[in-house]
């Protein structure tokens, strides 16, 4: 019942050293991440005196690498997976197979997926710093690996995407890498642009519309990220430094400015679902051979 597509890239990648290659460095950025952290709260502590709460930003640290690492990595591991097969010219015979067109993008995105969880489980003990502080629980980490699981799911459909129809992965990596950007610091910008434009009309903390900012924020990776931060430790880094909703009297909009990640997870689900099935229809060989058959009668 495993679907052939996700079989078959399971036994090939565990087959090569590229797979342990990246799965180092991956826990060596992040065991690095936490270890620079240590060292510099011990400097700080050394001076000024220990407080035990402050290691709960080691959490914080880890978490953010491995959110980054996994933003960074998705890319280049789905962004090769249709592209990869028409360079080595098998994507036809992978079609021509009795797997479905959605079949066979799905089991690119598992197999991709499958890879990355191995990387975020394989953190886990790495993570296990933090219970030696006290602080932290279990369900508070296994919920911040569900949301970056979910942005996972969702940076690897787009990118199979872009993969259906670029010729070169390269080309498809470097616009998935951009569209990265635009999520994590385009809309930071269009929101900046977006509360200098209701500041000059005199738009003040009370009567300030904030949904347009929520509605901006919400595909944002980043900002999801620090959502779940302050739902998990107290803070109010998102509603106080960017939405501006501490003295705010709408009570759906406080509840959808400090849920932004539920929202945000949502919004992975629903791209996910649309960008497989885009995927899906741009391989299909009946739509390829449907439209040569109408060039072919116009010409």
């Amino acid at each position: 019942m495993i679907n052939p597509i996700l079989r078959r890239e399971a036994v090939t990648t565990m087959r090569t050293w590229k797979t342990y290659a990246v799965l180092v460095l991956f826990l060596t950025v992040t065991a690095l991440g936490a270890g620079f952290f240590v060292y510099m709260n011990l400097q700080v502590n050394y001076i000024y005196g220990f407080r035990l709460e402050d290691t709960l930003w080691l959490y914080v640290v880890m978490a953010a690498v491995q959110m980054g690492l996994v933003l960074l990595a998705v890319p280049a591991i789905a962004a090769g997976s249709i592209s990869g097969e028409r360079e080595r010219q098998t994507l036809d015979l992978l079609l021509v197979t009795k797997m479905s067109p959605f079949s066979i993008v799905l089991g690119k995105l598992m197999s991709s997926l499958v890879y990355v969880a191995f990387l975020i489980v394989a953190t886990l003990p790495i993570f296990g710093i933090t219970f030696y502080f006290g602080g932290i629980s279990l369900k508070y980490i296994f919920g911040l690996l569900g949301l970056v699981f979910l942005t996972a799911c969702m940076v690897g459909a787009v990118s199979i995407f872009f993969s259906c129809f670029m010729k070169k992965t390269i080309s498809a990596i470097v616009l998935m890498y951009l569209v990265i950007g635009l999520l994590c610091f385009g809309t930071l910008l269009i929101l900046g642009f977006y509360i200098m434009y209701y500041s000059m009309k005199g738009f003040d903390q009370q009567n300030f519309p904030v949904l347009g900012s929520i509605l901006i924020l919400i595909p944002n990776p980043g900002v999801a990220f620090f959502s779940v931060i302050d739902g998990q430790l107290g803070t109010d880094i998102v509603t106080d430094s960017v939405l501006r909703l501490l003295n705010h009297s709408n009570h759906v909009l406080q509840w959808m400015g400090t849920h932004i990640w539920v929202l945000h997870m949502v919004f992975d689900v629903v791209v996910t679902i649309i960008f497989v099935c885009l995927s899906a229809h741009f391989i299909n060989p009946v739509r390829k051979h449907r439209e040569k058959k109408k060039r072919g009668e116009k010409a």
